[in-house]
């Protein structure tokens, strides 16, 4: 039986006593770590950051895919200049 402590899905330090979880996935965070803004679901339970970007891209999918042909062209550009720059940093180019 392993006596480490579990690492917070936010900041990577040990867990000492309580932790919140992800109510996906489990992951155990501290309580201070989790922005109730940012890593919550629509009914106010934890999501580490993974989860929490998930649940962010299928909301943006489903927006994008219904409403496309609403937003003007040089709006959709500069949505995909986000998208591209966000991309850059999740693969650690920026």
């Amino acid at each position: 039986m392993s006596s480490e402590r579990p690492l917070c899905a936010v900041c990577g330090k040990p867990i000492e006593g309580e932790a919140l979880r992800c109510s996906v996935c489990g992951a155990p965070m501290h309580r201070g770590c989790v922005d109730e803004e940012v890593l919550t679901d629509a009914v106010g339970e934890p999501l580490c950051p993974y989860d929490a970007a998930l649940a962010a891209l299928d909301w943006l999918d489903s927006v994008v895919s219904q409403y496309s042909s609403s937003i003007p062209r040089d709006k959709r550009e500069e949505l995909a200049e986000r998208l591209r720059k966000l991309a850059a940093l999740l693969e650690g180019s920026e």
